[in-house]
């Protein structure tokens, strides 16, 4: 890190700085006073001396390029961008209007405590400037949202800075992919490869409101298959825990597909909004299939269609077959041992348990390779059928019969709630599409429950 700038000293003839507002691996950030326009900007000095990462300097390049076609009233005006050649040093600059006000890791630092209500308007804000950074061609994607990048203005308003991380198209994900850039504690998975996406940003946004709620690092809270378990040291609403698991799931499938999906989930009444949690679960309910998923679907107000076709080995699917291999492996390894080593028999018959759980891990894993489901609702009648192979299970009955569909606990994992589809007929209740991911079944869930909604009002 090279030495700041001394206080008064006269940028390109017309930027004076004023102080050091902050320092990076690489830069200083100052406040100074432009001399052609009078205002206060944020000017960010990146230099070349010393500098053992190009790739510093192509992020400073596109960050100047990036700001300079923003606008959002959010995001601080780009004003300027050159640099400075010394005897014995060129530096880089970029001047952007000053965001006046408190970062939230200062606030935080302070001992600020936030209110579920301004959690949540603090969220809404920032995915209103994601929404816009997203929907841009190509989408900007910020990859370091975090508390020391949000500013809570001296208007109120919360202001997106420091784009130095940012990336700007999809094909970056792949041309710089031995990059990882972010900030331990809220980078998402894929950002430990090199990779970004929209929905990253959200995870770092989802991340940022549990440091708000914790005042701890997200990186140093308790985990579970890599997904943060923030439950237990939060005090929320579970209608709220249940829309920030949607921000934090490890898996891209499983995390709100967009900032507007999250955005509607968070804001808009349950009758309008596109993308909601349930009442009773907190479970996020889409109403667009989840972009990927080979599920078909067809429903008019008298007939519904719906084919589940085999999974594969993703989501829950490939932890149970990584357990179950871990599992039956150890059992076959100590029931040979016992029964080639001469144990008592009772010692052998002991282990018919866990071969039992075994193959009841098996049949999951089986299910998601091969298994099929349809459901057809037409002429007032419906008729669930589930296919393995040859052997085929069918359930029917009378359409008027079916009066909810809910998610419910199918088993737990690791601790972990793994949720199943549980469509309510008469006395009967059917399971199904245990395998899918999040998105997949709470899509289907709100498919399925406007469908009967409208059988009831018919």
């Amino acid at each position: 890190m090279h030495e700041p700038q001394p206080i008064g000293t006269l940028v390109q003839a017309r930027y004076k700085i004023m102080n050091v507002l902050g320092r990076g691996g690489s830069g200083i950030t100052y406040r100074a006073e432009d001399a052609f326009t009078g205002r206060q900007v944020a000017l960010k000095e990146l230099s070349l001396k010393g500098l053992n990462d190009w790739k510093k300097l192509e992020l400073f390049e596109r960050e100047a390029r990036v700001l300079e076609d923003l606008d959002h009233p959010a995001i601080p005006n780009y004003v300027d961008y050159f640099q400075v050649d010394i005897a014995d040093n060129r530096l880089f600059y970029i001047a952007q209007e000053i965001a006046e006000g408190p970062s939230l890791a200062e606030l935080v630092a302070a001992g600020a405590r936030f209110t579920e209500t301004e959690i949540e308007r603090i969220a809404a804000e920032v995915l209103e400037v994601l929404q816009y950074l997203h929907g841009l061609n190509p989408p900007i994607i910020h990859r370091d949202i975090k508390p020391q990048n949000l500013i809570r203005g001296n208007d109120g308003r919360i202001y997106l800075v420091d784009f130095g991380a940012v990336q700007t198209a999809y094909r970056e994900a792949t041309a710089f992919g031995s990059t990882v850039v972010g900030t331990y504690g809220y980078m998402a998975p894929e950002q430990f490869r090199g990779q970004a996406y929209p929905t990253t940003d959200l995870y770092g946004l989802g991340a940022t409101l549990l440091n708000l709620l914790t005042h701890q690092n997200p990186g140093d809270l308790p985990q579970k298959r890599l997904k943060i378990d923030f439950r237990p040291v939060v005090n929320v609403s579970e209608q709220f825990a249940g829309w920030l698991d949607g921000l934090l799931e490890p898996l891209l499938e499983d995390r709100f597909q967009s900032a507007e999906m999250a955005l509607d989930a968070l804001t808009k009444p349950v009758s309008t909004h596109r993308h909601r949690l349930s009442p009773h679960h907190g479970t996020p309910l889409v109403l667009h299939q989840p972009s990927g998923s080979k599920i078909r679907l067809s429903r008019s107000k008298r007939r519904l269609s719906l084919y589940i076709p085999p999974t594969g080995l993703r989501g829950e699917s490939a932890g149970i077959a990584l357990f179950a291999l871990f599992w039956n492996g150890f059992v076959f390894v100590w029931t040979s041992a016992a029964f080639f080593g001469g144990a008592p028999i009772f010692f052998v018959l002991f282990s018919l348990p866990f071969w039992a759980v075994g193959a009841g891990m098996m049949w999951m894993v089986l299910n998601a390779f091969a298994a099929k489901t349809r459901l057809e609702v037409q002429n007032d009648l419906y008729t669930l059928t589930r296919q393995l192979f040859r052997w085929r299970q069918e359930h029917s009955g009378a359409a008027r019969d079916l009066y909810s569909v809910e998610l419910t606990t199918a088993y737990t994992q690791n601790s972990r709630p793994v949720k199943t589809i549980a469509l309510s007929a008469g006395t009967q209740i059917h399971k199904f599409g245990t395998s899918l991911s999040t998105p997949e079944k709470a899509w289907l869930t709100s498919e399925i429950k406007a469908f009967i909604d409208d059988q009831s009002n018919h």
